[in-house]
This record gives C-alpha cells, structure tokens and sequence, in this order.
C-alpha cells in the first residue's frame, strides 16, 4: 500500500513538473514568435521604405531629369531634393499619383534615421546616406519659360552671402527646365516654405515634374516679379524675388558635372503667410520639422 501511494505522489509530482516545464517552454516559445513577428515587420517596413526610394528613382529618370534627384538621389551628394524629380525631399510616396492631385499629409512621432553609410556600397552611395543624416533646407524655386511658368523644389538652397547685396545659390541637376526657364528670364522667385503640412502640401507638388497641370488650383501672380509665378497662399511664408547675378565671367552660372550652381542676387523680399515656424527640411527621404533645442547649461 505504501509503496503504490508513493508511485502515486510521484506520478503527481511527474505530472506538475512536467506541466510547468511545458507551460514555461509555451511561454518561451510566445516570445520567439513575438520576436520573430516583430522582426518580420521592421523588415517588411524598411523593404516598404526601399521600394519607395527606388520608385521615386525611377519616376525621376522617367521624367528626364535625373540625371538628377531630390530626396535621396539627385539631390546631388549633398541635396535630397535637389532636382525636379521627386527629390525626396525630398521626399514623396506620390510617386503613383499625378502631380497635382492633393495629398493628405500629417505630423508623426520622430522616426530614427534609416540609412547606414557603414554598409557595404560604392563610396557614392556612403556619401549618400551620410547626407541623408543632415537636414537640408525645402524651397520652391519659379521662373518662366516664355509664357510658361516652372517650377521646382530643392534642398540644396543656402545663403551666400549678405554684402554688399545678398546672394543665395542652389544647383540643379541637368537637364532641367526650371532652369532653361532661369537661364532665359534671368528671373526666379525663392518661395520659403512653412514646417508644417501646408508647407509639405505646396512643396511636394514640385517634386515630380514640370507637367502642365502642375500650377493647377494653385494662387499665383506674375505681374511683379518680372515674369516669375509669386505663389500665394498658405504654407508660403517668404518669397525672395531674385535675378541671375550679373558678374562675369560666369553670370551666375556655373557648370559642375550633370549640375549647373545657380547663384542669384536677391532683389526683394516678399511676406507671404508669415507664420511663425520654422521652415521646411528634409532628411532621410523624408520631411521634417525643427524640434527640440540643445542648450548649454
């Protein structure tokens, strides 16, 4: 009898070990499977995000002037959105949507950069994602091409100087049109964009091309700014009316490789909605807005 009751209370204690050793193995096993979902789905968004990047370069060398990218490829090394073509900016999931069809646009959480100039690649691609690590100014630059207004958007525009007249400078990759425009007018028009949604949905527009339709449902005025579209409207905070800068030998222009540097006097600044932000940038293919401030204590 003694002996059968403790067969019993270790069968018992077999049973209760065994389903504890069951339960933690199930437990375990819930884990790897999160983990393995988890990492399913960063792999899925970062092939998302690629699948992107390559669509918006191909729309590029579709519409010609890639030869160039703004948010990621010819924006020159240093620009992603430097050309005509969807440019990021940047930068730019439009790339199946015609120009001037309206885009719902949202801010989001901080996102962590994605590219990694440590992987293996051509030194090209390296230097690549390391200017996809620096934010790079978003304006709208137009001029005219007889009666024919243009436009693009581009990250490579900066401040040249101020003295004794300010000069600004931005290049654009060859071919381009807004820049056949430059070249005949000698006239352009900086339009600085807000950080904000309003700001991305008039700078996005220009990112895919000058197609006909591309002005459409657009506010703008050419009567003052010597030919040159004056955008109007929200998301527009500045325009700055300039003209090719006149100094030989070069006046204004000079040729680097499939890139033209455009450098241009500024001959008037012009208010438009003045909110007060800060404007547009863009990074790692994607827009964004100043944040937060690093101070000294």
């Amino acid at each position: 009898m003694k002996a059968a009751r403790a067969v019993r209370q270790l069968s018992r204690l077999g049973c209760c070990g065994a389903s504890r050793v069951t339960a933690g193995w199930l437990g375990d096993a819930r884990m790897v499977m999160v983990q393995k979902r988890g990492f399913w789905a960063l792999r899925l968004m970062r092939g998302v995000h690629d699948v992107v990047g390559h669509a918006l370069t191909l729309g590029e060398y579709a519409t010609g002037v890639r030869s160039s990218r703004v948010a990621a490829s010819s924006i020159t090394a240093s620009q992603d959105a430097t050309s005509e073509k969807p440019t990021s900016f940047q930068q730019s999931t439009l790339s199946s949507q015609s120009s001037h069809t309206p885009s719902s646009w949202h801010t989001s959480f901080p996102i962590p950069p994605t590219a990694d100039p440590t992987s293996p690649a051509a030194l090209s691609e390296q230097i690549r994602s390391i200017m996809r690590l620096l934010p790079h100014s978003v304006v709208v630059c137009t001029s005219t091409h007889g009666q024919t207004p243009r436009a693009m958007t581009m990250s490579s525009f900066t401040s040249l100087t101020l003295s004794p007249t300010p000069l600004i400078s931005f290049n654009i990759a060859t071919p381009s049109r807004t820049l056949d425009a430059i070249i005949e007018s000698r006239h352009f028009n900086i339009h600085i964009m807000s950080g904000d949604e309003l700001g991305v949905q008039v700078a996005d527009r220009f990112t895919r091309g000058n197609t006909d339709d591309v002005f459409d449902g657009l506010e703008y005025d050419t009567s003052k700014t010597d030919g040159a579209p004056l955008l109007r409207g929200e998301g527009i905070m500045y325009a700055l009316r300039c003209r090719l800068l006149p100094d030989e030998p070069t006046r204004g222009l000079l040729k680097v490789r499939d890139h033209v540097i455009v450098v241009g006097e500024v001959v008037e600044m012009i208010p438009g909605s003045c909110a007060n932000k800060f404007g547009l940038s863009y990074a790692d293919r994607k827009y964004r807005q100043i944040g937060s401030v690093i101070s000294q204590d």
